[in-house]
C-alpha cells in the first residue's frame, strides 16, 4: 500500500495502479494505514511559521461528501469512494489555493494574510498566542511579529477571537471601524455590504468608527454600527447566536429571511434568489449543523410556506410563494 501511495503522490502511478489504490483503500479497515502515510508524508515536510489548523476545513469536506445526493448501482459506490479519497489526498491542493500565505515586505515589518474560501472556516494561533476562527469569505492580515507598541490585525469579514492577555493593547482594524482590547473574547462581523456589529462573550472592548464615535462593550453585549449615520447602537444580546459558527453550528433564532439567505449563501457557497420580495420579511428559527442544504430548504417550506428550485449544477436556489 505504501508504494501506491508514495507513487500517487509523486504522479507517477499508472491507470492501472491507480485503480488498484482505489479498491485497497475503498475498504473500511484501510483508511487508518491511509491516515497514519498521510501523518508520516506530512511530517516529513519542512514548514516554518505558523500553520492554520485546517480540522473545520476538513469538516466541512466531510460534510459535503456525505451529503452529496445518493446515486444507485455500482458506479455510484465507486463514485462514493473515489470522492472520499480525492477529499483527503487533495487536501493539501486546497490548502494551497485557499488559505494563502502572502508575504508582503514593508518598512519593519513582514505581514501576512490567511483566507478562507465560501462554506468553509479555519483557526489558527496569532504570533501573541491569541486563537482567531476565521468564518467563510473572510481574511486577516497580520505581521509575522507584534514588534511595535501595539498587536495590530486587519479584518474582512468575519472573526472571533480569543485574546491573549498582554501589555500591548490588541486591535482589529476593518474598513469602518477598529476594536481595542487587552485580553477578552469577542466576534467582529465586518463583510463588505452588511451591517457591521462587535459581538463581546467576556471581558471588555472599545469599539471606535472612522468618524470617532466611540463605545465600550461589556460581556452580553452587542454593538451594531450604523454605515449611514454613524452611529453605534448597543444590545444585550444571545452571544452564542453569533459565535456557534465556530463550533459548525449556524443558529437561527427568529431571523428575516433577508440576513437568512447571507448567511446560507455563505455557508453553504450557493446562490440564493428570492423571486417575491414580501417573503423576506419572514422570520426562521432553526439549528443547522450538518443539515445538507436541501434538508435546510425542505424545513423551509414546513414552517414558512414557501417554495424552492433548486439547479444543482449552477448551485442556484430560488425561494417562491408556495402554491395554495
Amino acid at each position: 500500500m505504501k508504494k501506491y501511495f508514495e507513487n500517487y503522490l509523486k504522479n507517477s502511478c499508472s491507470e492501472k495502479d491507480f485503480k488498484s489504490f482505489v479498491e485497497l483503500f475503498s475498504i473500511k479497515k484501510n483508511q487508518l494505514i491511509l491516515e497514519q502515510q498521510m501523518e508520516e508524508n506530512w511530517e516529513s515536510i519542512p514548514v516554518s511559521g505558523e500553520t492554520p489548523d485546517l480540522s473545520n476545513t476538513l469538516y466541512k469536506i466531510h460534510y459535503e461528501i456525505n451529503k452529496q445526493e445518493k446515486g444507485s448501482g455500482k458506479s455510484a459506490v465507486l463514485l462514493t469512494y473515489l470522492t472520499r479519497i480525492a477529499a483527503i489526498l487533495l487536501l493539501p491542493l486546497a490548502v494551497a489555493f485557499y488559505f494563502q500565505l502572502q508575504k508582503d515586505n514593508q518598512p519593519g515589518d513582514v505581514l501576512q494574510t490567511i483566507s478562507t474560501p465560501l462554506a468553509s472556516k479555519t483557526s489558527f494561533v496569532l504570533p501573541d498566542g491569541s486563537k482567531v476562527w476565521l468564518n467563510s469569505g473572510s481574511s486577516i492580515r497580520f505581521p509575522q511579529e507584534f514588534a511595535g507598541d501595539e498587536r495590530l490585525v486587519q479584518l474582512t469579514g468575519e472573526a472571533y477571537f480569543d485574546v491573549q492577555k498582554g501589555e500591548k493593547p490588541f486591535r482589529v482594524k476593518t474598513a469602518l471601524f477598529t476594536v481595542d482590547v487587552l485580553g477578552t473574547a469577542f466576534n467582529v462581523m465586518a463583510y463588505d455590504h452588511e451591517i457591521p456589529a462587535v459581538t463581546l462573550e467576556r471581558g471588555k472592548v472599545t469599539l471606535e468608527t472612522k468618524s470617532k464615535k466611540q463605545v465600550a462593550l461589556l460581556p452580553g453585549q452587542q454593538a451594531v454600527v450604523d454605515t449611514v449615520a454613524h452611529e453605534i447602537t448597543l444590545a444585550q444580546v444571545e452571544t452564542k447566536l453569533f459565535s456557534s459558527w465556530i463550533n459548525n453550528q449556524l443558529i437561527l433564532k427568529d431571523e428575516p429571511l433577508k440576513e437568512v439567505i447571507t448567511r446560507l449563501e455563505r455557508w453553504y457557497n450557493i446562490e440564493i434568489n428570492v423571486v417575491d420580495e414580501s417573503l423576506l420579511e419572514k422570520r426562521m428559527t432553526a439549528n443547522i449543523e450538518f443539515e445538507s442544504i436541501r434538508e435546510v430548504m425542505e424545513l423551509m417550506e414546513i414552517t414558512l410556506s414557501v417554495h424552492y428550485e433548486y439547479d444543482k449544477n449552477l448551485r442556484r436556489l430560488e425561494i417562491l410563494k408556495a402554491d395554495n
